[in-house]
């Protein structure tokens, strides 16, 4: 019988951060995510991504 339940990530994602953000600044990021229709981690990590790019890391 099949497994039932998510299929694991290629990538595990283990390491957790937490970060402290002025209310008016989580509101855009929060908005920005539901007019894209997405999380506020994937908004986050996207973001990192996009920096990460532009530094050339």
């Amino acid at each position: 019988m099949a497994k039932a339940g998510r299929p694991k990530a290629e990538t595990k994602k283990e390491k957790v951060v937490s970060v402290r953000m002025k209310p008016e600044d989580y509101a855009k990021v929060k908005k920005y995510a539901e007019s894209s229709n997405k999380t506020v981690t994937q908004v986050m990590q996207e973001g990192v991504e996009k920096l990460m790019d532009e530094a050339g890391i």
